[in-house]
């Protein structure tokens, strides 16, 4: 660990419960920032591709809907178990 890094922690260790908080939420909006935030140009080709999905879950119970997300699921974990099997 770095010495810088190791300084800033020993000074958050050292903040009030106020303080703390303060840092708390700046790295939450910091990390949200960086993990959900999508181009608007990309916004439109999704809501494109996903206008089929759209309108088919508008007609399932959601039972169905369920099942869906479960077989999507399930074909992904297959993938990646056939890719980790063929990289040895």
């Amino acid at each position: 660990m770095s010495t810088d890094l190791q300084a800033v922690l020993q000074q958050i260790d050292d903040l009030t419960p106020d303080q703390l908080e303060q840092v708390y939420r700046h790295v939450v909006q910091r990390r949200r920032a960086d993990y959900w935030l999508i181009p608007g140009e990309h916004l439109r080709p999704i809501a494109e591709i996903m206008q089929p999905v759209r309108e088919q879950a508008a007609s399932m119970s959601d039972d169905e809907i369920n099942a869906a997300i479960d077989d999507a699921l399930d074909e992904v974990r297959r993938e990646r178990s056939e890719k980790t099997n063929h990289s040895d």
